[in-house]
Parts: structure tokens; C-alpha cells; sequence
């Protein structure tokens, strides 16, 4: 069976599941197995707290920009920090509700981050991790084939703030890690200052929007920056870059790798 036929017959039987009375108790049961699951500690928990000991210590303050279901948010709080994480899609925000609840060092807002405060629409796909407020992006992701098998069908109105607010209402973060699916430049737009340390995932299929965050980062302060591809944890380049260096690496990497790209701001840094 071809993979488009196999993903509506599976479409055709979720929406069937979704309408008996089994399927509220189906779903308690798996986010109740998915929460159990999370509070496990993992090797690749491990390897990513490894990784981000660069640049978070105990007691800093890190805002976690498209938290989704929290593994960025888990291994900050591991490392001692105290989290703000943002995350405005609605079953993200409830699953970080659960596995969260309690815990002193998180802080849980329910809204997007962008250019200006508002209101906007959130188009969600059928993988939460997938879900995005770009339109450009989601055209992008589906022209090159990379994601042509998933569909955006659902719209959810979320909230937006500004990192500008958020700085002022819960201080200077020390890293902001930024995973907002072809979103990260209007994130960014909404920062004034520079920040000591932020990442902000990058995509081949929208690769301007990676150029366009590192060009408005410049603008703020004299940067240096690194790539990390994929899950890997591990830098693509032996030192810190910078900003025109960054974008020929950029330029030369595989046209079907995606990843993180690092940024520091030289301004705020100790000699």
C-alpha cells in the first residue's frame, strides 16, 4: 500500500476511534504513560544536559520558546536553572501542565512569542512538533518534499508577547532556546537587547529566515556563532564564527540537514 493510501486509511480510522466512547479513556491512558515516560531520565537526556552545560549554570534564568512536550524544559531544570517556557498550542501546554505541576523552578506561559503583542492564528498539523504559526514556512516545508506527507488542517487562536515583555516581566534571561518551525525571525524581531547566548533551530527549505535572525542579532550586538545538526549535540565547527563566516557554513551544509545554530552576543561577555 502506497504511504498517501496507508495515511488515509489511518485518518479515516483515528477520526472512526475519535467518535466511540473508548477514546477519552484511550487518551488518559497514553498521556498518563507519555507523563511517566518523560519523568524517566534518558541517555539522550543526558547527552543534551552535557551539551548545554556550556552555557546554563545553576540559579540562571532560560526561557525555553516552543517548549512543545518539555525535553528542553527538563534537562534546564536538571542543570538548576529556573524556566520560563513558552508554549501556546493547546495539548502542549496541557501535557507541560501535568509533568510539570509542582515544580518551583518552571514557569508555564500559555502564549506564542513575536514582532508585537496580539492575537494570531496557529495552523496545527498532525505532529504537535510540526505545528506552526508561518504560513511561508509551512509553504516551504511542503514545496521541497521533506514534510509533503503531513497536512496543517487545524487553526487554533493563540496569544502573542514579545521577548521585550517577557524580559520585563521576568528578567534577563541568560539563554533563550527558540524551536518555533520558520518562526524564529519574528520571535526575535521583538528583541531589543542583547541576550548573552541564544539557539534558534534553522531549516534548508527556509534557510532566509535563519539569515534574516542572524542579520537582526548583528544589528543588536557583534556576534559569534556555532552549528549543531540535528539531535546531534556536537558543534559542525572546531571554534566560534562569525556572523558572515556562520552564513557560508550555512550555505556549504547539506541542503537536507536541519539543526541549531548558536549565538552569542560579544557585547555582554566578560573579556
Amino acid at each position: 500500500m502506497k504511504t498517501s493510501q496507508r495515511r488515509k486509511t489511518w485518518t479515516r480510522f483515528r477520526n472512526f476511534f475519535r467518535r466511540t466512547p473508548f477514546y477519552p479513556v484511550y487518551r488518559w491512558l497514553q498521556r498518563s504513560r507519555q507523563v511517566r515516560r518523560f519523568r524517566d531520565w534518558s541517555g539522550e537526556d543526558e547527552k543534551r544536559a552535557v551539551f548545554y552545560r556550556q552555557f546554563i549554570n545553576s540559579g540562571d534564568l532560560v526561557f525555553d520558546v516552543g517548549a512543545n512536550l518539555g525535553n528542553r524544559t527538563k534537562v534546564f531544570c536538571k542543570l538548576g536553572a529556573r524556566v520560563v517556557a513558552f508554549e501556546p498550542q493547546a495539548y502542549c501546554h496541557a501535557f507541560l501542565e501535568r509533568v510539570f505541576d509542582g515544580n518551583e523552578s518552571v514557569r508555564l506561559v500559555n502564549r506564542a512569542l513575536g514582532k508585537t503583542e496580539g492575537e494570531t492564528e496557529m495552523l496545527i498539523a498532525e505532529g504537535h512538533d510540526i505545528s506552526s504559526l508561518s504560513q511561508r514556512w509551512i509553504e516551504a516545508v511542503k514545496k521541497s518534499g521533506r514534510l509533503s506527507d503531513y497536512h496543517w488542517n487545524q487553526r487554533q487562536r493563540v496569544a502573542i508577547t514579545t521577548l521585550d515583555m517577557a524580559i520585563e516581566e521576568f528578567g534577563v534571561p541568560s539563554f533563550i532556546k527558540i524551536d518555533v518551525e520558520g518562526y524564529e525571525f519574528e520571535v526575535l524581531s521583538g528583541l531589543s537587547t542583547p541576550i548573552d547566548c541564544l539557539s534558534i533551530e534553522f531549516h534548508p527549505d527556509d534557510i532566509q529566515n535563519t539569515l534574516n535572525c542572524i542579520d537582526h542579532m548583528s544589528s543588536l550586538s557583534p556576534i559569534e556563532a556555532r552549528l549543531s545538526l540535528g539531535e546531534s549535540m556536537k558543534w559542525e565547527t572546531p571554534a566560534w564564527l562569525t556572523a558572515d563566516d556562520i552564513k557560508q557554513v550555512l550555505a556549504d551544509t547539506d541542503p537536507t540537514a536541519c539543526g541549531d545554530v548558536y549565538i552569542r552576543c560579544l557585547r555582554n561577555r566578560n573579556p
